[in-house]
């Protein structure tokens, strides 16, 4: 019997099926085919009979990608015009940017050398510095990198260790310049090059990836303000309120960045407190320099610490500064200014000032003034001159053809009485507000007048406007009252530089002895203190003559042998001491001489002479020779003769009896 053969094959050869990229390199592929029958006749499949085996080797296909991508097309070379990632910083910042490595190849343990690739056109800036970190560095997790993470962690140059479809991913750090200027471009790009890897003989080369630029944008607004406390940029905000010194002053701030203080006649010192803000927005150190005006020499600036310690050079520059400031931060600064007591400003009107500057040294060119402003007192009194404010040292007297002007003194009456008016005597004057601020001056004086009979009387001097200033006064002109309510006649309020020329009036009683008169001035400021006296101004009160002695006698009519007395009354009648006064007669004919004395109001002793210059306290004798002269006068000095020493005054007088027998 003939036997059938039945063939059934399935063969499987699929050595050549094509695999993913993915596939790691090295990977052997084995393939093995079957053939599968029934022999004729039969209902039972024989075993399989397998084929040889077949194997392929997968070879490398390196690959790796670095994103986030630039516009670029070309992954070997960045668009900085396009780039993958932006920040807006401030110079000295330093920017992070977190990147992902991704090995898309089908080798495994790969090794990348990461660099930079700058801007090709050079447009964007290369910070220096640029440096990568890996993602453990990240300690927070918050995805990118603080200062103190940066500062613990240890920069990379490589990445390695990477498997097929493994992302890694990695920082590119840089810090922006701090000199660089606002709306500058900086940038770098990461650049991953892959190293060859020992495990593959065949390694093909690979392109580098350098598609991957980043840009930061410079944002720099360096800036200060500086203004009185509690008000930097001072404009008046938050609060222009008062605030008192370290010295007790009031200082008053304003809203136009000054503030001001009023000095007194006592006050040396005065410290005015500044704000200074950082209004950038990055740290700064702001130097501090001040500049003075309209004070007066020996003027000095001290600057200071809130708590009176001196002011440093924290940055090395040579100039105080208020120290580091971030962004949005004050510092209040103290500046001393010492001034001379009682000084007045340089000039009439003059605001003497402290001008404070303070100066970003991240830019000189950004800087801001405040200005600390001293009120000095200042006020002339005096004589009248071309420019403002009297001469206190010119003494002043009465104008020409005045009374009490030494071409025409005033002349009193030879009587006076209880009812005689004073005769009125005028100088003029001048008064000026030399401070720095508008002030009221209290102007007042005495005159104290000796009179006829031996006393004083002080008289006040009365102040009048000169309104003309013709230096004398004119029916109408007003007298000085007294506008701040203090008793005491005033200018009123003078501005600054502002000047009133005045008439002083004296009213010399009619009873004055001759003698130059004195005015004793001041003007005064009952707000600052400040005092000019003017003790030299003069009037002069001439002498009147001294009226003729009287002579009488006890009879009219005589006989032979009476006697006669003839008394003889002489009198300073004038206003006037007169000096070596004494009275005298002479034995008339017919006549013999029997006894003379004397006697005076004013004390000392009576000296008798018959010559006039030989004198005695013992009365003249009897007999003497026809025609002998008596004299008597009285010795005030003491010195037993009558001499220009010895002082009549107004009102003194000396009486002498002279007894003589008719023949």
């Amino acid at each position: 019997m003939k036997k059938h053969w039945t063939l059934t094959a399935l063969i499987a050869l699929t050595a050549g099926t094509a695999h993913a990229a993915g596939t790691a390199a090295g990977t052997v592929i084995t393939n093995t085919a079957e053939i599968v029958f029934t022999p004729e006749g039969s209902t039972t499949p024989n075993p399989p009979v397998p084929s040889n085996p077949v194997t392929t080797t997968v070879l490398p296909v390196p690959s790796f990608t670095i994103l986030q991508n630039d516009g670029s097309a070309d992954v070997t070379t960045p668009d900085y015009t396009r780039p993958g990632q932006t920040a807006t910083a401030r110079p000295g910042d330093t920017v992070v940017f977190p990147y992902t490595l991704t090995n898309t190849g089908n080798v495994p343990n790969e090794s990348y050398v990461l660099t930079n690739t700058p801007d090709p056109s050079g447009t964007v800036k290369t910070p220096t510095g640029v440096a990568y970190y890996p993602a453990s560095a990240d300690t927070s997790g918050d995805g990118t990198l603080s200062a103190a993470e940066i500062a613990a962690a240890t920069p990379i140059t490589s990445i390695s260790g990477v498997n097929q479809d493994q992302a890694v991913k990695f920082f590119q750090v840089y810090t922006v310049p701090t000199a660089a200027t606002n709306a500058d471009k900086y940038g770098a790009d990461p650049t991953g090059t892959r190293q060859d890897n020992p495990a593959f003989n065949n390694d093909p080369s690979v392109p580098r990836d350098a598609n991957n630029s980043n840009v930061t944008t410079v944002d720099r607004k360096d800036a200060t303000v500086i203004g009185p406390k509690a008000d930097p940029d001072g404009n008046g905000n938050p609060t222009t309120a008062p605030y008192s010194s370290p010295e007790g002053i009031t200082i008053t701030p304003s809203a136009s960045d000054t503030q001001t203080a009023q000095a007194t006649t006592s006050t040396t010192t005065i410290t005015f407190t500044n704000t200074v803000q950082n209004t950038g927005n990055r740290a700064d150190v702001f130097d501090i320099t001040t500049a003075t005006a309209g004070f007066p020499a020996g003027t000095t600036v001290t600057l200071l610490k809130p708590d009176g310690t001196p002011l440093t050079d924290t940055d090395g520059d040579g100039v105080p500064d208020a120290g580091r400031l971030n962004p949005g931060q004050t510092a209040d600064i103290l500046v001393k200014v010492t001034f001379p007591a009682g000084s007045a400003p340089t000039a009439p009107g003059t605001l003497p000032t402290v001008t404070v500057t303070s100066t970003s040294s991240n830019d000189p060119s950004k800087k801001d003034d405040t200005r600390d402003i001293v009120n000095l007192p200042g006020l002339s009194f005096g004589n009248p001159t071309p420019t403002p404010g009297g001469d206190p040292t010119i003494p002043g007297t009465p104008e020409a053809g005045q009374p009490g002007s030494p071409t025409s003194p005033v002349l009193p009456p030879s009587t006076c009485t209880a009812g005689s008016p004073a005769i009125r005597s005028t100088i003029a004057l001048e008064i000026a507000n030399l401070g720095s601020a508008p002030d009221t001056f209290d102007v007042s004086g005495t005159a104290t007048i000796k009179l006829t009979d031996g006393t004083s009387r002080d008289v006040a001097v009365q102040y009048f406007v000169d309104t003309n200033g013709n230096r004398a006064l004119d029916t109408g002109e007003p007298a000085l009252t007294d506008t701040n309510g203090n008793a005491v006649a005033d200018t009123g309020v003078l501005a600054p530089g502002a000047e009133v020329k005045l008439i002083a009036a004296v009213d010399v009683p009619c009873a004055a002895a001759a003698q130059t008169i004195t005015l004793n001035q001041t003007a005064k400021s009952p707000t600052t203190g400040v005092t000019v006296p003017d003790t030299n101004d003069t009037i002069v009160v001439g002498k009147t003559p001294v009226a003729a002695p009287t002579k009488s006698v006890d009879k009219a009519e005589a006989r032979p042998g009476e006697t006669l007395t003839y008394t003889i009354f002489g009198k300073n009648t004038s206003n006037a001491n007169v000096t070596k006064a004494f009275i005298r007669d002479t034995l008339p004919t017919n006549t013999t001489y029997v006894r003379f004395a004397a006697t005076s109001t004013a004390a000392g002793t009576i000296l008798y002479s018959t010559n006039g210059t030989t004198w005695s306290a013992t009365p003249i004798a009897a007999p003497q020779a026809d025609g002998v002269t008596v004299y008597a006068g009285v010795d005030t000095n003491g010195n037993g003769t009558i001499d220009t020493g010895d002082v009549l005054a107004p009102g003194q007088s000396i009486t002498g009896t002279f007894v003589v027998t008719v023949k």
